[in-house]
């Protein structure tokens, strides 16, 4: 009896350390974390990064949009007599906004910045 419940345990520690080993290896790649992504970015060619960057300035334009459409919510709430819960709730939410625009904006120049570079080596060739 006793074999059986430590060769189960030995299988349970091995079935756990594969798991840990499989996701530490397979995640990060899933997930795409900034890295990855980089990687990704420095990999493709010019008209590919210019398609890429098109795509991220406009990102950054409709979060633009989004936080000057909450500004002027909260505006309008401040002239019409808000609480300041009301405001504060307000202000966190244009403040994530901002902060998610400035993300998209820094991703944004990285890519121009790296199609310029690559553009220029490809005409160098």
């Amino acid at each position: 009896m006793a074999s059986h419940l430590s060769s189960a345990g030995r299988f349970l520690r091995v079935a756990v350390l594969c798991c840990t080993m499989l996701f530490s290896a397979v995640l990060p790649g899933v997930l795409r974390p900034a890295v990855c992504v980089a990687q990704d970015y420095e990999a493709m060619m010019p008209e590919t990064l210019h398609r890429e960057l098109r795509k991220a300035e406009h990102a950054y334009r409709d979060a633009i949009d989004k936080v000057n459409a909450a500004e002027t919510e909260r505006m309008a709430r401040k002239a019409a007599g808000a609480t300041t819960d009301e405001l504060r709730a307000l202000d966190e939410k244009v403040g994530d906004l901002v902060n998610k625009a400035e993300d998209l904006k820094i991703q944004a120049d990285y890519i121009e910045e790296l199609y310029q570079s690559k553009s220029k080596e490809y005409k160098n060739k």
